[in-house]
């Protein structure tokens, strides 16, 4: 008796399950098609605005609208096209193509990666999470404890002591609870 009502949760389960599934897989196919249609357009914008670019400003005809307002329309549109573009052109020059190892640390890739996610994120930004930089240990070999006496500090000291009570060797004159150069 109770067996076939089992049977019947578990099969219900089980189609509220595939149910669900079919669900995610749908919602990450049409994201990621959708994605996929922006990248397409922006890619297709830059072209479009490059071939612009080199002719000599002469398009056909053949609207419905006004030339008037045909011309306010276009004029909008290139505006910010053109601003955007300039952003990105900006972009380019100053930081170029980026890499992690460009940069000092990561607060300093993090920046730049948001300025244009777009433009930056293939190479900082490797596995889609919006932090920069994150994957590796690019950041480790540029902070070692060298550096921290070449700091900008005092040739000759005094500096304080090690945690362990003693002076580095580069400071190994202890006085009166400092360190000193010999």
């Amino acid at each position: 008796m109770f067996g076939g009502r089992a049977s019947g949760v578990l099969v219900l389960c089980g189609i509220v399950v595939l149910v669900m599934a079919g669900i995610i897989v749908g919602r990450l196919a049409w994201e990621s098609s959708s994605i996929a249609d922006k990248a397409e357009e922006i890619s297709a914008q830059r072209v479009a605005q490059s071939s612009e670019s080199q002719s000599d400003g002469a398009r056909p005809g053949g609207s419905s609208q006004s030339p008037g307002s045909q011309n306010q329309d276009n004029n909008n549109g290139n505006a910010n096209r053109d601003e955007a573009d300039q952003k990105v052109q900006q972009l380019q020059e100053q930081y170029g193509d980026v890499k992690c190892t460009d940069f000092e640390s990561q607060q300093e890739a993090q920046e730049v990666f948001e300025l244009d996610q777009i433009l930056f994120g293939d190479e900082l930004d490797s596995d889609v999470n919006g932090i920069a930089c994150d994957e590796g240990d690019f950041f480790s070999n540029q902070s070692s404890g060298d550096s921290l006496l070449q700091a900008g500090g005092p040739d000759v000291g005094p500096l304080p002591l090690m945690p362990d009570g003693g002076c580095p060797s580069e400071y190994p004159l202890e006085v009166s609870g400092a360190c000193y150069s010999g």
